[in-house]
């Protein structure tokens, strides 16, 4: 009887997590089209589209950084915090490590290049992860998820920013990039985190709503973007349909399989995949925009990842839960 009990509530947390995953996908791409008709109505133009991912890129992303870490975390949750921080680095680690391999096999321009890497990297985990994340573990989810989102915040503001801005002659690389606005408030994410400290609430508040706007915002850019693209090209270009396959297939089985060799908690095993399993982020086309860079392609990965995703995310939610 129990165990009966049992499947059929993990049948309902599916079912609403699925819901949650079609709800999501469907506000994106309502506002992509909002974005691709705005652009087509010539209300965004190619000067404003910059504009925007520079916004974005320079104050609305620092913000909605250092509003993520101001959470607290409770003393039961210090272990699986500590296990999940150590796999979340090692996992991005074996990503960036795969990916740079992968690349080497493909004969892209730098530009290409930058994209390609980018795309499989890093995953929507802030849009796209908090809600799946929060409906399948209610109680410390969300504070997973966050580790995750700091990482990927490192990560985004070094190694993604060196991507978009190395030279051909890779010793041209100039490494003031790294100080960034990203880079700074992740500084001050982390002296907010270590030390507790709450700002006064209109400081916070402050950094909420600027960083509420960067996902509607980012999605009307992207749909401005993809005004230039042939959509049959999106389903028949090799590279997107590898990203695809890589980002949203491979790369969350290989987690999946090397997780299970070791006696983790449920939950950390778990998230650590669903978040891989996530597609890409949208920020690759605003830091495309900032710094010159094909954002036509990132475009498109973007697109072709969050559609497929809706197959791919309740898969491995079915997996993880099932098996």
């Amino acid at each position: 009887m129990i165990q009966l009990l049992e499947i059929k509530l993990g049948k309902l947390v599916y079912i609403m997590a699925y819901g949650v995953v079609i709800s999501q996908i469907l506000s994106l791409f309502m506002l992509i089209f909002l974005g691709f008709i705005l652009r087509k109505k010539n209300f965004i133009n190619e000067k404003l589209n910059k504009g925007l991912s520079n916004l974005l890129v320079d104050i609305a992303l620092p913000a909605l950084i250092i509003s993520s870490m101001i959470v607290e975390i409770n003393n039961e949750l210090i272990n699986y915090v500590k296990i999940f921080t150590i796999i979340t680095a090692i996992i991005y680690l074996l990503v960036l490590a795969v990916t740079e391999i992968t690349a080497r096999i493909f004969n892209l321009s730098l530009s290409e290049d930058t994209v390609f890497k980018f795309l499989l990297i890093f995953g929507n985990v802030g849009y796209m992860g908090i809600p799946v994340i929060t409906t399948l573990f209610p109680e410390n989810g969300i504070i997973l998820n966050v580790i995750k989102i700091i990482f990927y915040n490192i990560f985004v503001w070094t190694y993604g920013v060196y991507l978009f801005t190395r030279k051909e002659d890779e010793n041209k690389f100039e490494y003031s990039n790294i100080l960034n606005n990203g880079v700074i408030a992740i500084i001050i994410g982390f002296i907010l985190l270590f030390t507790g400290y709450n700002p006064p609430t209109f400081i916070t508040g402050s950094l909420e709503m600027l960083g509420d706007i960067t996902f509607p915002i980012s999605m009307l850019v992207i749909g401005s973007a993809l005004v230039a693209v042939d959509f049959k090209h999106i389903f028949t270009n090799k590279y997107l349909i590898l990203i695809g396959l890589m980002k949203l297939i491979v790369y969350p089985l290989i987690v999946l399989l090397a997780l299970s060799f070791f006696d983790l908690e449920p939950i950390i095993y778990q998230i650590s995949v669903l978040l891989v399993a996530m597609p890409s982020g949208a920020q690759i086309v605003l830091f495309a925009e900032k710094f010159n860079g094909d954002h036509i392609f990132a475009a498109e990965g973007v697109f072709i990842t969050t559609l497929f995703s809706v197959f791919t995310i309740p898969l491995f939610i079915y997996l993880i839960t099932f098996i």
